[in-house]
């Protein structure tokens, strides 16, 4: 039997069948099985290809929580021996779900278990480098300004540099698609070299970081949050489309590279009605 065939098993008989050749034969394969093991994959009933069956299984997998939204799938070497498949198997297992919006991918980190949108606006607590790429593809980021300032003593406090630096500033109004009301104000600061990873276009998802990381050949390899109280002045309250004087949280990102030079400052300021701190924790039964 050449690689161009595939077998389809049914209870009574096994018939070779003409397939164009783009799957390994075990990978289009589909058999009627009663039982299964645990470490390996059951493969489901007519013709359904086995990558289809490995997406379905971890599809239901993340919907059960077993995958929480913001965690990394394990790797294609540990899918592939935990389920007896190949790696082509698992690849196209995790392109259904890329296709479906469940999961993505991202070099050095791994693949990433999306969260749904979550509506009116409102968001949880980012904590890991994982759940800010998770978070940045979920939304969007409406242009707004671009232009070069000196740094004036208050940005220098804040953003821990000395006044009288020249830096590009960007600002972006971000939303969740489909909402009306604006999630946050972004001020994103990086030095005149990498202005060029600002020029995004009017809509985006993709983090200028990324950008910077991708035009310069730099990597981020280190991010520090600061998280503070603030009260909205009138300009950020109308940008907003809140209420002058609101409550609501500064953010302020650092983004260092390997030899932890500073790439990019970013400052989001988000209403305190369209934020929300939620964590639960686990003890130990020796703490108990």
């Amino acid at each position: 039997m050449g690689d161009n065939t595939f077998i389809r098993c049914t209870p009574d008989q096994a018939t070779h069948v003409r397939r164009g050749p783009a799957l390994y034969k075990q990978d289009v394969m589909a058999i009627n099985t009663e039982t299964a093991t645990s470490e390996h994959l059951a493969r489901s009933e007519g013709q359904q290809p086995l990558y289809s069956t490995l997406a379905d299984m971890l599809s239901r997998e993340i919907h059960d929580g077993r995958y929480p939204p913001a965690s990394t799938l394990p790797s294609e070497k540990e899918l592939k021996e935990r389920y007896g498949v190949s790696r082509q198997t698992v690849r196209f297992a995790l392109r259904m779900l890329r296709e479906r919006g469940l999961i993505s991918s991202h070099p050095g980190i791994g693949t990433i278990v999306r969260e749904p949108v979550r509506n009116q606006g409102r968001f949880k607590a980012l904590n890991s480098a994982e759940a800010l790429l998770q978070f940045v593809e979920n939304t969007e980021m409406h242009a707004s300004s671009l232009r070069e300032v000196i740094v004036d003593a208050a940005l220098a406090e804040l953003i821990e540099c000395k006044p009288g630096l020249l830096l590009s500033e960007a600002t972006f109004v971000r939303k969740t698609p489909g909402d009306d009301l604006p999630m946050s104000y972004v001020k994103i600061y990086v030095p005149p070299r990498y202005a060029a990873a600002q020029q995004k276009p009017a809509v985006s998802n993709t983090p200028v970081y990324q950008n910077i990381e991708k035009m310069f050949n730099v990597r981020v390899r280190e991010i520090r949050q600061d998280v503070t109280a603030t009260v909205l002045d009138d300009e950020l309250a109308g940008i907003l489309k809140t209420e002058p004087s609101e409550a609501a949280l500064q953010m302020t990102r650092f983004y260092y590279d390997e030899n932890q030079q500073l790439l990019q400052v970013t400052i989001s300021y988000y209403p305190r009605s369209r934020y929300t701190q939620s964590a639960r924790f686990r003890v130990a039964d020796e703490e108990v």
